[in-house]
């Protein structure tokens, strides 16, 4: 009994901390997906968008979400049980930026994720900073509405997006 006692640990132990496996860049299910962002720190600030994923679906944001900044290279997914990891090394702010995302969620109705980027030599005195995703998806996009546009509220012509009536232009 001991024996199978100190064995289970053995096992339980070693699956808990198994290194993450290569994967390819999780793919949203096609669709319009509501997406909340919020900084994490001394000053936190939040922004929601909308964007249409289209069909097939092709997710660059996703697939690459260290491209705010600026030439990513050694761009890199890998996978656990319960978590996608994200890895890259970015040109930013006269230097360079090493970025780490943590996602977890189904990527076909919802996920959930923090991006945290560590700069090199911080041009504003920022070193790390560090950014909470929330996506859900909403619904099919409209035929009017083009793949990867991104709808701002209070840009574009979008104020509250009223997934029942077709989106209108301003008045000019």
């Amino acid at each position: 009994m001991r024996r199978l006692l100190l064995l289970l640990t053995t096992a339980i132990a070693a699956t808990a901390h198994a290194s993450p496996t290569p994967m390819d860049s999780p793919t949203r299910m096609s669709g319009l997906w509501l997406m909340n962002t919020t900084s994490v720190g001394a000053a936190p600030q939040g922004s929601s968008f909308h964007v249409c994923i289209g069909s097939p679906a092709r997710d660059d944001v996703l697939a690459h979400p260290g491209s705010v900044l600026a030439n990513c290279r050694e761009e890199r997914w890998s996978k656990d049980e319960h978590y996608s990891y994200y890895q890259a090394v970015c040109d930013a702010k006269g230097g360079s930026a090493a970025v780490d995302g943590k996602f977890f969620g189904d990527f076909k109705y919802n996920f959930q994720g923090e991006l945290t980027t560590t700069f090199s030599s911080p041009d504003d005195g920022v070193k790390v900073s560090k950014l909470e995703i929330d996506g859900r998806r909403l619904a099919p996009c409209k035929g009017d509405l083009p793949e990867g546009k991104f709808l701002i509220k209070g840009q574009d012509g979008v104020g509250n997006l009223n997934l029942g009536e077709p989106i209108r232009q301003p008045a000019r």
